[in-house]
């Protein structure tokens, strides 16, 4: 049997000191149904996550980590001279803290979109060897993200024939964004998201438009048409991992401004919230069909 399992994302809401700000919202989310939280462990030491993991543990939650192998938050200016060298140096380090929240999944904002093609497929084939090394083989997604090396789908279309091992976690928001388009409408576009499904491990379910990677209310009737395709290319998704695992994981990975737009009627937090359930039962009745 398949089972689908949501994570809700910690951005946006600050920990606090020892998590005060966690400990209490943490059941709440496991009332709502959320099988865990999607963790960036960005300046968290071991002692840090090993706390995190024992009020986890406590509430009755799992863990997907978020980590990033250079630039780690896009804080001011991009440093120079990443290498491929330095993200994997980055990359490994992260891994290590990455194994003690125990995670269902590890999301990789990784590479640069600054490199060459083919140092993008150097660095993801050294980090399918890390991996091995580690025994987190399968357990790596790598995120379809801006200013990532996977940041557009002909990038994709170059590195994933070149990396069979390569996994991948799903947020086209991004690729909306930077090619302007809804991508089910062209050919060659439909032959990526086509290379592209078989590869994926792990959702981040946000929708966007052609214009912004945040949809402020995934169900007005304004927002029909990107809607229809999010939903389409998830549910393609599901229908792949239910062939050959038991388990698909997903994100409503709604953020805070400027990601959620000024003005909303709600906060990105009630939006992540509503979609989570509402993607959760859209998914579940898919299988059922």
């Amino acid at each position: 049997m398949v089972v689908i399992k949501r994570f809700r994302t910690v951005w946006g809401v600050e920990s606090g000191k020892d998590f005060k700000n966690w400990i209490p919202w943490f059941p709440d989310l496991k009332k709502q149904g959320f099988a865990g939280v999607e963790v960036d462990i960005t300046d968290r030491d071991a002692d840090n996550l090993q706390q995190l993991r024992q009020i986890l543990d406590d509430v009755g939650l799992e863990a997907t980590v978020l980590m990033h192998t250079a630039w780690a938050g896009y804080v001011g200016g991009r440093p120079k001279d990443l290498t491929p060298a330095v993200h994997l140096d980055i990359y490994r380090q992260n891994l290590e803290r990455a194994k003690i929240l125990k995670p269902v999944k590890i999301n990789a904002q990784s590479g640069g979109d600054y490199w060459t093609l083919d140092e993008s497929v150097y660095f993801y084939q050294e980090t399918i060897a890390i991996d091995k090394e580690l025994g987190l083989t399968g357990l790596v997604s790598h995120e379809t993200h801006r200013n990532r090396s996977l940041f557009t789908p002909y990038a994709a279309k170059y590195i994933l024939p070149k990396v069979p091992e390569l996994r991948v976690t799903a947020d086209v928001s991004h690729w909306v964004v930077v090619c302007e388009r809804l991508l089910d409408l062209g050919e060659e576009d439909r032959e990526i998201l086509d290379l592209l499904i078989p590869r994926v491990t792990h959702i981040h379910a946000r929708m966007g438009t052609t214009q912004s990677s945040q949809c402020p209310e995934p169900e007005d009737p304004v927002f029909k048409e990107e809607r229809e395709f999010f939903e389409r290319f998830w549910l393609r998704i599901v229908k792949a991992r239910s062939q050959d695992s038991d388990l698909i994981t997903f994100v409503p990975e709604y953020g805070p401004y400027p990601y959620h737009p000024y003005g909303s009627v709600r906060t990105h937090g009630q939006v992540a919230d509503s979609e989570g359930a509402r993607l959760q039962k859209l998914f579940e009745d898919s299988l059922k069909e």
